[in-house]
């Protein structure tokens, strides 16, 4: 699982410097991305990954959330990451807009399927 977070993380952090696995920061600055990892191992012995990306800013305007996310859909969907020993290739399954309890914060999440393989 470290290796695919790893795979992740990169990428993620060549659109964004402040990415976060699972939580942010008590102290992280707005906006910032989320993400969460799940794999999935298939009858066909593949392994199926879920990719949860979550955007989070607390300006009234969503316009920097919006192209935040833009840029995690562009860099993401139908593209295949290959790091040492793995590759996987994304696809974007659903964009939601997500209402936090905290009425000023703005919340998207992109969630990508793919399929990771092992060289």
């Amino acid at each position: 699982m470290i290796d695919i977070r790893n795979v992740i993380v990169t990428k993620l952090k060549t659109i964004h410097s402040r990415v976060y696995f699972l939580k942010s920061s008590s102290t992280a600055s707005f906006p910032y991305l989320v993400y969460d990892v799940n794999i999935t191992n298939l009858e066909d012995g593949l392994q199926l990954v879920t990719l949860d990306v979550d955007g989070w800013d607390n300006a009234s305007d969503t316009t920097a959330l919006e192209q935040l996310m833009g840029e995690v859909k562009e860099e993401l969907n139908n593209q295949t990451v290959i790091v040492d020993k793995l590759a996987v290739t994304f696809y974007l399954d659903r964009m939601t807009t997500l209402v936090d309890d905290d009425p000023t914060l703005n919340r998207r999440k992109y969630i990508f399927e793919g399929r990771l393989y092992e060289r």
